[in-house]
């Protein structure tokens, strides 16, 4: 056993050789890695062999040869323990985008049995597109990585002084969970128009920022992801269990799918990320892990694809109803098989110049809809690159990220209220002939298509320069701490990552693909001060309610 490790002060003053001898982290992340990349590769063959036996052609295949070709390319030349623990958050935007352009696809499409290409009109420029993207992105990963700016993280920076890593206590997570569902219930139930507006009074506006804390229960039984050692108490379970109850009621109240599934894909995510950065061990595959995954597929594809159709078929009716009324009727249509096959039948065969149908499951393909792209894509060709409309849209995107005061005051020709009221699938499909009455249906772009219909191949670059500082003000929510064992013999590096970063882990793994190459800039622009304000309000707000009401527990 080596002697007790502990925090090395900045600086230390050592007479003799400073350690040379490196402990091995009680989880090696490389080693977990490489198990978690075969595993992906043996999922990916199955899917493979499926694909080929039973949809055979020549663009299904040329298909799979770019899921396979940007599969290895992240896979052998990117991902590994040292990139994880060094840039945890700016790793995981490319993880998510390469998971939800390539692998998902493939798997949960082969899943419901269907071919990889399944209602793409322009499936070979889709995947040269997202390729080449990808290509972009790690190209961009490597350049920022040498970047002059990599300063200091942690000891001496604004960050670490201001509190963002500190560990919050239990209490504290569950009290911003109880805020988050508490701005749940003021915007939906008692603002009803605050969810719509894109402005609206500054109280309110506040409020709604609030929303994604409902989600910080869900890390207490991820305690070493944030720095702390402690006991998940016995009764964390089941009171998690019964939150998310409420916030499933709060969903279908919302009607919102993404409301109830942000819950899950935190728990899931979280996991993943652990394991990525060998804070957690990776599991000895046994016969009760794959009955558990079977379970979770036909949870997903079963009962939680169903109340997401039920919620669509109930959906026209809730600016109508009350939220009582609309809660027992999105019941009553979950406990109706034969309505949701006839919605489902009529979603299939329901003809428009938009067309999103790739997966059957909502809730999945909410992770790799990548008929997004091809619904961009096809929009783009008919509108042509470089065209002036869309990239004005584009420029005047971006400067609408600012708050409406600075905005009038710089830019006031800039109308604020039509921008954001419009998703830039709206925009460019207006463009293409769909007129203003399709303005205001938030149908989802892909920067692909949004990209070359505003810059032409111009947007990779744009892409690349713009998500350079997003990497670098991500990974500035983390920084490592060495270790050094009492003798100075030897010495480790340990991972803080603030929770800041933490409660945005979903946000962060679906960042790509975003609707265009502007988004990014308007995240520079507001959102990431926007995160950091709100965290460092309801960090210590909830620190200063735990230690005056709840000092006994932590």
């Amino acid at each position: 056993m080596h002697q007790a490790l502990q925090i090395a002060r900045p600086e230390p003053i050592r007479i003799g050789p400073s350690p040379k001898v490196k402990v091995q982290s009680d989880n090696d992340s490389s080693a977990l890695i490489d198990k978690a990349v075969n595993w992906s590769y043996a999922i990916l063959i199955l899917c493979i062999a499926y694909q080929l036996i039973f949809f055979w052609s020549l663009a299904n295949l040329t298909a799979i040869g770019y899921v396979v070709f940007a599969w290895i390319l992240f896979s052998k030349f990117f991902l590994s323990g040292a990139i994880m623990k060094n840039y945890p958050f700016s790793s995981f935007i490319i993880l998510g985008y390469t998971a939800t352009q390539f692998f998902f696809p493939l798997l949960f499409i082969s899943l419901e049995m269907k071919p990889l290409i399944f209602n793409l009109t322009k499936p070979n420029e889709v995947f040269l597109h997202s390729t080449l993207a990808l290509l972009v992105l790690l190209i961009a990963h490597w350049v920022y990585r040498f970047l002059p700016v990599q300063s200091k993280r942690g000891a001496g920076s604004f960050l670490k002084s201001a509190g963002y890593f500190k560990s919050p206590t239990i209490v504290q997570l569950w009290l911003m969970g109880i805020f988050g569902l508490m701005a749940n219930v003021y915007v939906y139930l008692f603002s009803t128009t605050l969810g719509t507006e894109v402005t609206g009074d500054a109280l309110g506006k506040t409020i709604q920022a609030f929303l994604p804390f409902s989600y910080a229960p869900y890390f207490i039984p991820f305690a070493a992801l944030y720095g702390t050692d402690r006991k998940l108490p016995k009764n964390t379970i089941p009171l998690i269990i019964g939150f998310t109850v409420l916030l499933f009621v709060m969903s279908i109240i919302r009607n919102s799918r993404g409301a109830f599934m942000v819950g899950f894909t935190s728990v899931g995510f979280s996991y993943i990320f652990g394991l990525l950065l060998g804070v957690f061990k990776f599991p000895d595959i046994q016969l009760k892990h794959i009955l558990i995954a079977g379970v979770g597929l036909w949870f997903i594809n079963g009962p939680l694809g169903d109340l997401g159709t039920a919620m669509v078929i109930v959906r026209s009716q809730r600016n109508d109803i009350g939220k009582a009324e609309l809660l027992a009727l999105t019941l009553e249509a979950y406990k109706d098989k034969k309505a949701i096959v006839l919605r489902r039948m009529e979603d299939k065969a329901l003809e428009s110049d938009w067309d999103e149908r790739y997966l059957n499951n909502i809730f999945t393909a909410r992770f790799s809809n990548i008929k997004f792209t091809d619904a961009s894509l096809v929009q783009a060709a008919k509108i042509g690159n470089n065209n002036v409309a869309m990239r004005n849209f584009s420029i005047d995107y971006i400067w609408g990220a600012l708050p409406a005061p600075v905005l009038k005051f710089i830019k006031p020709d800039v109308n604020k209220e039509m921008l954001y009221a419009t998703s830039f699938g709206d925009y460019i499909y207006m463009l293409a002939g769909g007129g203003s009455v399709v303005l205001g249906g938030y149908r989802t772009g892909h920067f692909a298509g949004s990209g070359m219909a505003a810059f032409g191949w111009w947007y990779l670059a744009i892409l690349g320069i713009g998500i350079c500082p997003v990497f670098l003000l991500f990974d500035k929510l983390t920084y490592t701490t060495k270790l050094v064992s009492l003798d100075g013999k030897y010495f480790k590096y340990k991972l803080n990552l603030s929770m800041c970063g933490l409660i945005a882990l979903t946000s962060i793994f679906q960042f790509l693909p975003c609707e265009s190459v502007v988004n990014p800039l308007t995240f520079l622009l507001r959102g990431y001060i926007q995160m950091l304000f709100l965290y460092l309000i309801i960090f210590h707000v909830t620190r200063f309610i735990s230690n005056s009401l709840f000092k006994s527990i932590r």
